[in-house]
């Protein structure tokens, strides 16, 4: 046998080969698309939820701030919630709960007291205000086993000035 003779048969067997293969990518594309895609979902909604955590954190600081400015504004709930509402508005939640309150406790302590009556070893107690927000998300495609709604709650403390 010559060498060219070698080369031919050599040719015609991966052209053999080609062509059993022909479909083989297009099979293989159409079984692993269903699988990107659910995954493509998965981390745009893991991504969406972490965002609704970071505003939510954001909005109840915004709430948190308005209302330990001075004393007069750490009663001013409504006010305090609207703060709330607004900066989750900015960030594009809409639908946001907030709820806000007033509390006295010791410095350095995790007990609350009584703002009238209480004492902390002799010393007054300080005034703080705390502001919960909560979204509801909902995820944009329903997956086996996970929940298609997840409520998403930051709540924020700070001392009044």
């Amino acid at each position: 046998m010559t060498q060219t003779a070698g080369i031919a048969r050599l040719r015609n067997q991966g052209a053999h080969r080609r062509a059993r293969q022909s479909g083989s990518a297009l099979i293989e594309t159409a079984i692993l698309t269903p699988f990107v895609l659910l995954v493509v979902c998965g981390a745009m909604d893991f991504s969406r939820v972490v965002y609704a955590g970071i505003a939510m954190a954001s909005a109840a600081r915004a709430g948190v701030q308005y209302g330990a400015f001075n004393p007069g504004k750490s009663g001013d709930f409504p006010g305090m919630e609207q703060a709330a509402r607004n900066d989750a508005s900015d960030q594009g939640l809409s639908g946001v709960t907030v709820r806000a309150r007033n509390f006295c406790a010791c410095v350095g302590s995790p007990s609350e007291v009584s703002c009238s009556t209480g004492t902390c070893g002799g010393a007054v107690p300080c005034g703080y205000v705390e502001t919960t927000a909560s979204y509801t998300f909902n995820t944009l495609v329903n997956l086996p086993s996970l929940p298609h709604t997840i409520t998403v709650s930051r709540t924020a403390r700070m001392r009044v000035q």
